[in-house]
């Protein structure tokens, strides 16, 4: 872990919610990516007269993001489908990007990809914007784009705090979003937040060095608007809208004042209102939610330490988007710390989703800029937005470190989005009399998320034994029995296999296919299968005379002639046939 500075002791204090009431204060070429020249009606003030290459190398602002959106959706309608989900508290559009190739009406698999929770997190918006820009334009062009969309249906919400674009410019710690809020409880509401006196771009903090190992809080940088000797502690907004949503809500932050205040209610605000009503919708099977602050994927619960049911399959693909990262440290979010509220328990613990937070940028190096202050042994110190976010020149690096992450996780979903599988087979007996039965019950199931309709087929050595064409809803099973007459088969040892044709659009064919075996096909009465009808063969009968099958000591290879009791009947054949041998 790096050495703390003062600056990072600010932050932590934010973060815990601490930080008023502890001081009193109430494949695309980098920086170039042309898409055609398009008109259309703009929103939200937005107006579009031609789309100029996007420059990768700086942060988009929500008009600028929103024109970029609007222009794929009017120069890619077969794959850009762009819709408001909600308004924020200033009456902005939330969009939600749908990606897919729409002539292909099959059924599909969902996902779900959100950026920009959090106001001082711009980077995250970078990376959901330049999927959607990199999707659409190498649909047709790149094979593993085109399957993707021809395959799944991917749902982006770009920036979920669109209010978050023009608070953090002017105050990069701004973490909440917009809602009106009286932090410093005297009556009016967003009068006094910080501001950008010395105008380097940053929000700075006057600090006290007088004991150069105990640093002191004194003020944010700004004027006393109010006129209540404090200065910055009445901020515009808000709700940390990663600590709304109606799961463990109730053991969240009180506090308007807290960086981490949970609103006055669950789902509260417009913003995570829409998330809600959006998730709610679909059927989505996997999401990811991105952050910055720290480099790290995290998984549920965030509200305990007792592991989730699914825990196998999160480190699973935790590992996974791991090492597509280049080895992302990656917990379950506890371990970190606890969180109430949030996101990605709601989406595990209410949604049935499987969820994922990825954070996916901190400059470990970045302290902040320093000048010195108005009193003696003071400094002026700041500059969260380079901590969190990447410098202007570095956004399309780390946008391309996370990229394969979205690809990941929607190439994941259509695996498992169809998929029959066979798991196991079970046989009557093991050896079984020329011309006698033996019955075989093979386990079908459909792990999918559609119903099914396909073909089982049944072998002895390369005998089709049966063929079976079954329909199978979502999620369900069904235990298929297959009678083989052994009349006209040869004596010798068989391997029998059952084979579920593969469904249109499934990957995962490994688990479509079982052997069993061997079965011996004998002389009648042979029950050991070593070719012979001697004594121990009808020892072995004798031993389970009077037994039915499920009972205690009934034994199926007993069963000579598989009526499912054991008795004179099995004894006539072997007798008949004492002493017969092959070959």
């Amino acid at each position: 872990m790096p050495k703390k500075t003062p600056f990072r002791i600010m932050l932590s204090l934010l973060l815990s919610g601490l930080f008023m009431s502890a001081f009193g204060n109430p494949s695309v070429r980098a920086n170039s990516v042309w898409l055609p020249t398009q008109i259309a009606a703009g929103a939200d003030g937005c107006e579009i007269a031609s789309l100029p290459p996007i420059d990768w190398a700086h942060y988009h602002n929500y008009t600028e993001m929103v024109t970029i959106l609007l222009a794929l959706n009017q120069t890619y309608p077969h794959i850009v489908d762009l819709f408001s989900i909600g308004k924020s508290w200033q009456s902005r559009d939330i969009y939600c990007v749908r990606l897919t190739n729409e002539s292909d009406s099959k059924p599909k698999a969902e996902v779900f990809f959100v950026g920009y929770h959090h106001a001082r997190e711009p980077i995250t918006a970078e990376l959901t914007l330049y999927f959607a820009v990199y999707a659409a334009t190498n649909f047709g062009l790149n094979q593993t784009v085109t399957d993707l969309l021809n395959n799944s249906e991917i749902y982006l919400v770009v920036a979920l705090n669109v209010d978050g674009f023009d608070l953090f410019a002017v105050n990069d710690w701004q973490r909440k979003n917009a809602r009106p809020t009286d932090e410093d409880f005297d009556g009016r509401i967003d009068e006094d937040p910080p501001e950008d006196e010395n105008g380097n771009g940053f929000i700075d903090q006057l600090i006290d060095y007088t004991d150069p190992g105990a640093p002191t809080f004194i003020r944010w940088e700004g004027i006393d608007n109010d006129g209540d000797s404090y200065y910055g502690e009445d901020w515009v907004g808000g709700v940390d809208l990663n600590r709304n949503y109606n799961h463990s809500w109730q053991l969240g932050s009180t506090s308007p004042r807290s960086e981490i205040y949970k609103g006055p209610a669950p789902f509260s605000e417009p913003e995570t209102q829409a998330i809600r009503d959006l998730v709610l919708a679909h059927n989505f099977t996997y999401a990811i939610s991105f952050h910055s602050g720290a480099e790290m994927i995290l998984y549920p619960w965030g509200n305990t330490y007792d592991p989730p049911p699914d825990e196998a399959e999160f480190i699973e693909i935790s590992a996974n988007l791991s090492a597509i990262t280049g080895g992302t440290e990656y917990m379950q979010s506890s371990y970190l710390y606890y969180t109430y509220g949030v996101w990605d328990d709601w989406m595990y613990g209410v949604a049935g989703v499987l969820p994922f937070t990825c954070e996916i940028f901190e400059n470990v190096t970045w302290g902040g800029v320093r000048e010195s202050g108005p009193y003696p042994n003071t400094y002026w110190e700041g500059g969260l937005k380079y901590w969190f976010n990447p410098f202007p020149s570095g956004i399309e690096s780390i946008v391309l470190r996370w990229l394969p992450t979205i690809f990941y996780m929607a190439n994941r979903a259509i695996g498992e989005f169809h998929d029959v599988a066979l798991s196991s087979i079970e046989a009557s007996k093991t050896v079984v009399g020329e011309g006698f039965n033996v019955t075989f019950s093979i386990y079908v199931q459909n792990r999918g998320l559609v119903q099914e309709t396909f073909n089982l087929t049944v072998y002895a050595n390369t005998s089709v034994l049966a063929t079976r064409t079954l329909t199978l809803a979502s999620m369900t099973s069904a235990t298929i029995t297959v009678t083989w007459s052994t009349t006209g088969f040869a004596k010798g040892n068989y391997t029998i296999g059952a084979y579920a044709t593969p469904v249109l659009g499934e990957r995962k064919t490994g688990d479509n296919a079982l052997i069993f075996g061997p079965v011996v096909v004998s002389l009648r009465g042979d029950v050991t299968g070593d070719g012979k009808v001697e004594g121990k063969d009808i020892a072995l009968i004798a031993k389970a005379f009077g037994t039915l099958v499920g009972q205690s000591g009934y034994v199926p290879n007993a069963d000579v002639n598989d009526d499912g009791r054991i008795d004179g009947k099995d004894i006539a054949v072997a007798s008949k046939n004492y002493g017969a041998h092959f070959p």
